[in-house]
């Protein structure tokens, strides 16, 4: 077994690199983040005047029909949201530019962990998992691969959607994490939350009722091994899937037990591992050490679930 860095090590070398190489390079980053930030607020307000004069209108004319109020209000919705994804795009455009300079150095702080984008080799898994709802297309924004404490952890922020033009819908938007359990079991379970109708995400796979009456009206459970899914599934597993839903915020958090794999989807609206904000300096330290307490908290589940441990959740 390698020897894992502490935490407090982890730390400390974030904070050396941060000041000794990170700055540096993004001081580089720091004349085209002004100026993309004066071009941004420019588009912004150019899309907001219609936006501004809209309202003006809607509230101003008492001679307006419902139907004209309705396409009036769609008329200020489209043109702030234009303005929105205008800003979104130019900032995460910024930011694909900046990371790949940054990352592997913010990397090396956790020891074996790498840092890429775009592919996630284990979207087929996680799609055979039924961990998230069915999808046909995936996109990617921060993808992490490594192991800490002998225990391989795979980090996958993404979007994933179904279907075709107006009809594509977002099944699940947030991050995906694949741990390796470190114990052995046959089954195949998952924790979805709570449905009314408690439908199965497979058709092998039969709706579970547990003892723990206030996880039972959070969650489903679904498997094709029952007496193996109260082995994992324990008082103590669902406690801290609890914790980890509030301490991460999410909307809804499922996991799945497959292929002696734990994997886990943590639905949020929150962009994690964003460090390039428009309207900060780049060198602003808050947004780095948002990013590394992110990272963290996830690596904090191997020891959270015990998975370095040959005994049960």
């Amino acid at each position: 077994m390698t020897e894992a860095k502490s935490y407090q090590q982890m730390r400390t070398e974030f904070f050396e690199n941060y000041r000794k190489i990170i700055v540096p390079a993004l001081k580089r980053h720091e004349l085209k983040r002004k100026s993309l930030l004066v071009f941004a607020v420019i588009l912004v307000i150019i899309c907001s005047i219609p936006g501004f004069y809209t309202i003006f209108v809607l509230f101003n004319n008492p001679h307006l029909d419902y139907e004209q109020k309705l396409d009036m209000v769609q008329y200020i919705v489209a043109f702030f949201g234009l303005g929105w994804l205008l800003w979104q795009t130019i900032k995460k455009s910024f930011e694909d530019g900046v990371k790949p300079s940054i990352m592997p150095v913010v990397c090396r702080c956790f020891g074996d962990l790498e840092w890429s984008q775009d592919i996630f080799y284990s979207e087929d898994f996680v799609q055979d998992s039924c961990l998230i709802p069915d999808f046909d297309k995936s996109k990617y924004d921060d993808i992490f691969e490594g192991s800490f404490k002998d225990v391989s952890i795979e980090i996958a922020e993404g979007r994933y959607t179904k279907g075709h033009g107006k009809n594509r819908t977002t099944v699940f938007d947030g991050v995906i994490i694949k741990l390796d359990m470190n114990k052995d079991f046959d089954g195949h379970t998952i924790i979805r939350p709570d449905s009314i109708f408690h439908g199965s995400p497979a058709s092998y796979l039969e709706h579970t009722t547990l003892e723990d009456v206030v996880f039972e009206k959070k969650f489903d459970v679904f498997t094709n091994n029952e007496v193996e899914a109260r082995y994992l599934i324990t008082t103590s597993f669902m406690e801290r899937l609890n914790k980890m839903q509030t301490a991460f915020k999410a909307n809804d958090i499922s996991c799945a037990f497959y292929d002696r794999w734990l994997l886990i989807a943590i639905s949020t609206s929150k962009d994690l591992f964003s460090i390039c904000s428009l309207v900060k300096p780049l060198e602003d330290s808050g947004q780095f050490f948002q990013m590394y307490e992110e990272i963290v908290s996830i690596i904090k589940l191997i020891d959270y679930f015990k998975l370095d441990q040959k005994i049960g959740l």
